[in-house]
């Protein structure tokens, strides 16, 4: 397994993580939430997450969803502590906390490689935690 950190060096070391670590970022931009098209390129149709707000979510509307409450000129997701792990080829866990509306919780994706420099996300799961 390779683990790397997003804002560590060496993210170079295994082009798999740092591509996922790339598509995590990108689908927390205020740009491409508010885009359901652009999202829904990045979520498997086989996707699955279990939200911070308790909710279990499904692949269908999910990006309609997002879209409808997210300005596109708004306040990115802030993270910490952003890393990833080469769990097989083509097959990266990340792992970060967000501060989201006040809020803070711990996240974890699942990204699989679906073509040359493609992945998607199949997996989400995040869960709420107290202060820092």
């Amino acid at each position: 397994m390779t683990t790397i950190s997003a804002g560590g060096s060496g993210t170079d070391g295994d082009p798999q993580v740092a591509g996922a670590l790339a598509a995590e970022r990108a689908t927390l931009s205020p740009a491409c939430r508010a885009d359901a098209d652009r999202l829904r390129r990045f979520l498997a149709p086989d996707f699955h997450e279990f939200g911070a707000s308790g909710a279990e979510v499904r692949y269908e509307g999910t990006a309609e969803r997002v879209a409808a409450y997210t300005d596109p000129d708004g306040e990115p997701i802030r993270t910490e502590h952003m890393r990833g792990t080469r769990l097989a080829d083509g097959l990266v866990m990340v792992k970060y906390t967000a501060y989201i509306g006040g809020r803070r919780s711990h996240h974890t994706s699942l990204w699989r490689r679906v073509g040359p420099g493609h992945r998607q996300m199949f997996h989400h799961q995040g869960t709420p935690t107290g202060p820092p």
